[in-house]
């Protein structure tokens, strides 16, 4: 009935409010009244609110509104701009429970590396072909600012010498803006070109700029000081796409262990051979306890059993087919588990794949190889999960430094799991998935 009456009636909704806000006002100014004042206010507040709960007739409601707007304006202390007072009390409680939820519910984190692909998204970028057209206008905004897509061309109109490069800033949320300082040899003038990056993670982009005409190289450096470039020269042609922003649930491990196959985040500090005070995104692969082993055909062996990857669909890791024999694309990085043995297996396929393809020696091509597994350096290596601790890896297998090489990481480590993609709002070029944004990953 109270619930029907504030509904229908205004006179009621009205004396709901007045209740409301006396009652607030007497509760930050009690300490400053005194107590004949304090009870004086607190009884027309009681008589009004029982007059409301007893169902009183419009004439009984209006004697005490009335009541209570005359001992309120005679014994409560009026407040300078109490309209301006009020919106700042709003805004400081939607940024309490903006904080909360971050703090105990979600927390939004973007992803600057590519060590989750093709799951998730770190940043990609790729020169643009001298016939490949650069969007204007109303696309290239919806491009960068919905899909993440930024691109770069820019020109030199005489003959620029490279003189500096500004360090990156933020400008706004998820992006930057980068300073490129040129000297006009002509002219002896100086030139400032700016370009503006989304999620930019502090690298200049100037050394993705130059493509050579060859495929033994994607990008040549020529962020060296005197560098000049020629009248009409491309200083770059590139397309930037930026990494999956996620919000982090960070309550489910409040109630729960974590599950093998889901995607956490973790902070870094206390793990050796790993950059400290950093989040990383990896997925989880081994419990404590196990005793795990990557076979030389990249797939994941836990206590001697070869992970199904039925059951476990990561370790299909894209490009297993289980419709065939169950071995995954060797030329691909997406490829099951790599240990030590199999990733010098893929770099000697790279380059000679490379030397085919340019009718070159495969001496000739260098690849730095560096160690990715130091603790499953073939099939036959075993790593056992110490008690409270997990093995992570990423699904980039052949370019993410993971578990493989640093070892267990700590459960107290273990920050929350991916929930959600909340920008960007579109597809990517480079992107397995026409929209990114949603739940809808694995």
């Amino acid at each position: 009935m109270y619930f029907l009456r504030w509904l229908l009636f205004r006179r009621f909704r009205m004396a709901v409010e007045l209740c409301h806000q006396a009652g607030k006002l007497l509760n930050h100014q009690k300490d400053q009244l005194s107590p004949g004042a304090v009870s004086e206010l607190r009884d027309a507040i009681e008589n009004l609110r029982g007059m409301m709960r007893l169902g009183s007739g419009r004439e009984k409601l209006d004697e005490g509104i009335t009541k209570l707007e005359q001992t309120g304006s005679r014994k409560l202390i009026p407040y300078r701009n109490p309209g301006i007072r009020e919106n700042v009390e709003v805004l400081l409680f939607a940024v309490a429970i903006a904080m909360s939820i971050r703090t105990f519910f979600f927390q939004p984190m973007g992803i600057p590396t590519g060590s989750m692909q093709p799951t998730l998204y770190g940043i990609t970028e790729g020169n643009l072909g001298q016939a490949e057209s650069v969007p204007t206008g109303v696309s290239a905004w919806a491009r960068r600012y919905l899909a993440g897509v930024s691109y770069h061309h820019l020109v030199s109109d005489g003959n620029w010498q490279l003189i500096e490069i500004k360090e990156p800033r933020k400008k706004f949320m998820f992006f930057y803006r980068q300073h490129l300082i040129f000297r006009d040899l002509g002219t002896n003038n100086e030139i400032v070109k700016d370009i503006s990056p989304p999620m930019n993670t502090g690298k200049s982009m100037l050394g993705y700029g130059r493509a050579i005409s060859n495929s033994l190289s994607e990008f040549v450096l020529n962020s060296h000081n005197n560098y000049v470039y020629k009248q009409g020269e491309d200083i770059i042609k590139m397309r930037r796409e930026s990494g999956d922003h996620l919000l982090v649930d960070r309550l489910t491990y409040n109630f729960r262990k974590p599950n093998r196959g889901e995607i956490i985040v973790f902070e870094t500090k206390t793990i050796d051979g790993i950059d400290q005070d950093l989040f990383y995104i990896k997925r989880l692969v081994g419990l404590p306890g196990e005793t795990l082993r990557i076979g030389d055909d990249r797939h994941l062996v836990i206590n001697g059993d070869p992970l199904d990857p039925t059951d476990h669909p990561f370790e299909l890791v894209y490009s297993f087919d289980l419709g065939k024999e169950a071995e995954p694309a060797r030329d691909s990085h997406f490829s099951g588990h790599v240990n030590q043995k199999a990733y010098e297996e893929y770099l000697d396929n790279q380059r000679n794949a490379l030397a085919e393809l340019n009718g070159i020696n495969p001496d000739r091509i260098f690849f730095s190889r560096g160690t990715i597994s130091q603790n499953f350096m073939d099939g036959t290596q075993e790593f056992v999960v110490p008690a409270n601790r997990y093995m992570a890896m990423g699904d980039n297998t052949v370019s993410s430094k993971d578990s493989r090489d640093w070892g267990s990481l700590p459960g107290k480590n273990i920050f929350g799991k991916a929930a959600f993609i909340y920008w960007p709002f579109l597809g990517q070029e480079a992107r397995n998935r026409s929209n990114r944004f949603g739940w809808a990953f694995q």
